[in-house]
């Protein structure tokens, strides 16, 4: 008979883990270092021990969120960009790779706002964003659609808060219309970015 083991996870991601929980099913207003503390089963001396307030231990989620997403950029999918429907679906592709992580991460949503509504925790979208917007300039550049770098930085930076609010809406709504709101944002990304 084989035997199963349960994986050891450590103190700092039970807290992080618990929070993950209390933002999924409650929201961001349940969340205090007594009710994380309580679920992760542990002491609140453990909490500060690792974060020195819950908007650290948000940031330290924010962060994760952040990186994920960005990976659904940095996926080589291996599409030539040639013509506006490329560009469109290359868009979609982006979108909807971001859109389903962020859904599958827990407490994602709350995690959204959080880092939108926190003036401590802004800076981790605004600095993610700014990564990605040069990630996206590069990827552009290299296709040989504009060789205006700087232009096409702000023009990803724009797309990037677009498609963060697309996303965000998406929650609001209860995903009503998902398909149609995705489609519309790309068509409003290939506005933006205005190659073709």
């Amino acid at each position: 008979m084989k035997e199963t083991t349960t994986p050891i996870i450590s103190t700092r991601e039970r807290l992080l883990l618990a929070a993950q929980d209390i933002m999924a099913e409650s929201g961001l207003e349940a969340l205090n270092s007594n009710a994380i503390v309580e679920r992760a089963g542990v002491t609140p001396p453990s909490f500060y021990h690792y974060f020195q307030n819950k908007h650290a231990l948000l940031r330290e989620l924010g962060t994760r969120m952040m990186l994920a997403q960005s990976e659904a950029l940095r996926a080589d999918t291996g599409l030539r960009i040639t013509r506006e429907a490329d560009l469109h679906a290359a868009s979609l592709r982006t979108l909807r790779e971001s859109f389903n992580m962020t859904r599958a991460f827990r407490g994602g949503y709350a995690l959204l706002v959080s880092l939108r509504a926190i003036p401590e925790l802004r800076d981790v979208r605004l600095e993610s964003h700014a990564d990605m917007s040069i990630l996206i300039a590069e990827y552009l550049k290299g296709q040989g659609l504009s060789d205006n770098f700087d232009d096409l930085v702000v023009r990803a930076r724009l797309a990037l808060e677009l498609s963060y609010a697309a996303i965000e809406m998406l929650f609001e709504t209860n995903f009503k219309n998902q398909d149609a709101i995705l489609s519309y944002t790309a068509d409003g990304l290939v506005k933006i970015y205005d190659l073709f």
